[in-house]
């Protein structure tokens, strides 16, 4: 656990914003380059051990491993996390690559697709080592997943062959060791992914067997001489001439939630370069505070537009099973299947138990109960409409939301999810705060867009290398540069889109089966 000093003062070369997928890569590449890095993180820092679970009334949830926050929108919540490693605190794992047909939407930049990814993946895929689900030697595989694939398989809108998805979680026998010489232990099949490993009941020390981003690219980059500033919210990025400005608050370590506390330190640092990688929700509302501000040169239009919950469907359930699916066993995520159609792209997943996702909304609650184990929860994912638009509100990020466009995509999902339900021999329950009649209420954990690639201004806010429009040596390396929706989960993509901002950072130029290996 770090307890690195305060960033304020600090002259770097790269200071990059935000901890998570696009963060982490960056701050890895750049540093082994040789390269003088600060990563400003707002959340905390966490050790991989048990911690506590806790809510505040502001949207705010403490887990094991770190924090998330959740957004409420109009039409639409977003879940997003908080703490050094970012959405790597509380995700399931799940390394899956976009299919290579959803870049021949026209919003992506006709220099970005599958086949110049596929070798950034290749690099991101090394550091994060995911594998296919390795059953359980003891208690063999967990019964949902079984029952997932066979009753996949006998639905007729299911397209191809359902699988294990490769997951970024250590299920083997043994310890794997990763690039940092940090060890990842064997998974004990708790369940409890969202929240973290717990302490371990069968050897010393903590089960540590999902792959956070602390044990890889963060390990590496500190290794490397970079420096992770914890509790450090940036406010806006100011362009002086030559280099940037960033402005800081330093949070103080006691905070609750998100309010800022006056104990707090307010500063400068100053960089050559910045990369915002907060997270869809973090860098589009520092974009957008910088330009109401005025620090920043004029910025695409588009800032805050062309946002997608990449179809998330969470969490519907088939209950009343006759089987006992035993959801408490293995990793949160194991299976998955397509169910795409000629028009839309549709990818749902099992989602097991889940001990604890309880986001205060206001006066409201999101619940999800585990204690029936004849019920198969669900993760579906789609190619939405991808048509919503990121605003300030009273200082924040806010979204809104107008599903109409995006309906054909929920009702396909829902058939598929009935027809699953149907094969369980159960009932279908739709998402507890889901109106399927306008399609509001639902809840993403997967926001992407808001400040997209394009070729131009025009089109979007960054060029396909990830440099804003207008603003030399300004960044963007997280989700909010994705044009559309992914209809899978997009940790993956958002890393591989990362590793290739750094490489043109640093090479200007497109990666090559040469580069491969010494990147």
């Amino acid at each position: 656990m770090s307890t690195a000093q305060s960033a304020i003062g600090m002259d770097v070369d790269v200071a990059v914003i935000g901890s998570g997928f696009g963060g982490a890569a960056v701050a890895c590449r750049l540093a082994k380059a040789g390269k003088k890095v600060a990563v400003l993180e707002q959340g905390k820092e966490y050790p991989t051990g048990r911690g506590e679970i806790e809510t505040t009334g502001s949207g705010l949830a403490t887990v094991r491993h770190g924090h998330f926050w959740v957004d409420i929108g109009a039409g639409m919540n977003v879940v997003r996390g908080i703490g050094v490693g970012g959405g790597s605190l509380h995700y399931f794992g799940v390394r899956l690559r976009t299919h290579p047909e959803i870049f021949d939407n026209p919003r992506w930049p006709k220099s970005v697709n599958r086949k110049i990814l596929d070798p950034y993946y290749d690099i991101a895929g090394e550091m994060l080592q995911a594998s296919e689900t390795k059953p359980n030697p003891v208690i063999g595989p967990p019964p949902r997943s079984a029952a997932f694939m066979l009753a996949a398989k006998n639905c007729r809108r299911c397209v191809s062959e359902p699988r294990y998805v490769p997951i970024a979680v250590n299920t083997g026998m043994e310890p794997v060791m990763t690039e940092a010489g940090i060890p990842q232990t064997r998974c004990v099949y708790c369940g409890e992914c969202l929240i973290g490993c717990p302490p371990s009941q069968s050897f010393v020390g903590n089960v540590n067997a999902r792959a956070l981003l602390t044990l890889n690219y963060l390990a590496v980059a500190r290794k490397a001489g970079a420096t992770i500033h914890p509790l450090h919210r940036v406010r806006v990025v100011r362009k002086v001439d030559d280099h940037f400005e960033v402005e800081i608050f330093v949070l103080d370590p006691g905070m609750r939630d998100r309010e800022e506390d006056e104990t707090g330190r307010i500063g400068m640092l100053r960089a050559r370069q910045v990369v915002l990688a907060a997270g869809t929700m973090g860098s589009v509302e520092i974009l957008l505070k910088s330009r109401e501000a005025g620090t920043l040169p004029p910025i695409s239009p588009m800032l805050g537009k062309n946002f997608s919950g990449n179809g998330d469907f969470l969490i519907p359930k088939t209950i009343n099973t006759p089987q006992d699916l035993a959801p408490k066993a293995g990793p949160s995520i194991t299976v998955g299947a397509d169910f795409s159609t000629k028009d839309l792209k549709i990818f749902i997943e099992d989602l097991g138990l889940i001990p604890f996702l309880e986001a205060v909304m206001g006066t409201r609650k999101l619940t999800v109960s585990t204690s029936d184990t004849h019920s198969l929860g669900y993760l579906g994912m789609g190619t939405d409409a991808g048509n919503g638009v990121l605003t300030l509100h009273n200082g924040r990020i806010r979204l809104n939301w107008d599903p109409t466009d995006s309906m054909p995509l929920y009702r396909e999902l829902t058939a598929c999810l009935k027809e699953l339900s149907q094969q369980l021999s159960g009932d279908y329950s739709a998402p507890e705060t889901y109106n399927p009649i306008i399609g509001t209420g639902l809840l993403t954990a997967h926001p992407l867009g808001g400040a997209v690639m394009s070729d131009t201004a025009d089109g979007g806010v960054v060029n396909p290398q990830g440099e804003v429009h207008g603003c030399p040596g300004l960044f963007v390396a997280d989700g909010s540069i994705i044009p559309t929706a992914l209809a899978t989960n997009p940790s993956y993509t958002i890393s591989a889109l990362a590793e290739r901002v750094a490489f043109w950072m640093l090479h200007k130029r497109e990666m090559t089966k040469k580069d491969h290996g010494k990147f």
